[in-house]
């Protein structure tokens, strides 16, 4: 029987070079970092990601760099982070054909958990996620169909959890965008400013109020 929420998500190939994911906090070892059950690799060129759990015989996903990966024992017991970041919340891919990479993470495994319809900014938008271990893969695109879409997509970016807003806060300095309430009740949100020349978009967010009681 595969594992709960297979397939599993246990590595992320990242832009950025290690100093520029230092300086907002991350404890950088041979240009890897861990959150839970995932290592994030920085420096690539393009993001990209492994699964434990998925076809192995798969090179890409939609355009995303894949690979297999087992999880890693050392992701669970690496070092604490300066910035309290203790886990990814949610992977944002991005595609301009929602709908049919949509149809392609199913037939990769993924199973969708929730869709629904956003309208901000003279836009419609559709958004789909999918649970992968403990993390969320959140699918978005235009809700309104364009026929010469195609179903290639991109990791746009990614959500951290902190334990500690105000730590994070004083470590990243000027890198960070002040804090303002999430979408989920109870939780605040801060986004990295361009100016941390990461190549990928980041956002750091409290705890759920329920892990919060725990």
């Amino acid at each position: 029987m595969p594992p709960a929420n297979s397939p599993i998500l246990t590595e992320l190939i990242l832009p950025g070079e290690p100093e520029r994911w230092a300086a907002i906090g991350f404890t950088i070892v041979d240009r890897c970092f861990a959150l839970e059950q995932v290592i994030c690799r920085v420096g690539a060129p393009a993001p990209g990601w492994s699964f434990v759990g998925s076809d192995s015989s798969r090179r890409e996903l939609c355009g995303i760099e894949t690979g297999q990966r087992p999880r890693s024992p050392a992701a669970s017991k690496a070092a604490p982070h300066v910035n309290t970041a203790t886990k990814i919340d949610h992977v944002v891919v991005t595609s301009q054909a929602p709908s049919a990479t949509k149809r392609a993470l199913e037939g990769f495994g993924l199973v969708a958990r929730g869709e629904r319809v956003v309208e901000g900014h003279g836009a419609r938008r559709t958004q789909a996620f999918f649970w992968s271990g403990g993390l969320l893969i959140e699918l978005v695109g235009p809700a309104d169909h364009r026929p010469d879409a195609t179903a290639l997509a991109a990791i746009w970016g990614v959500t951290f959890v902190v334990s500690d807003l105000s730590a994070l806060q004083a470590t990243a300095g000027a890198l960070l965008q002040p804090a303002r309430p999430a979408v989920q009740a109870g939780r605040q949100i801060a986004t990295v400013a361009g100016a941390a020349q990461l190549g990928i978009e980041l956002a750091f967010m409290t705890p759920h109020a329920s892990a919060k009681r725990a």
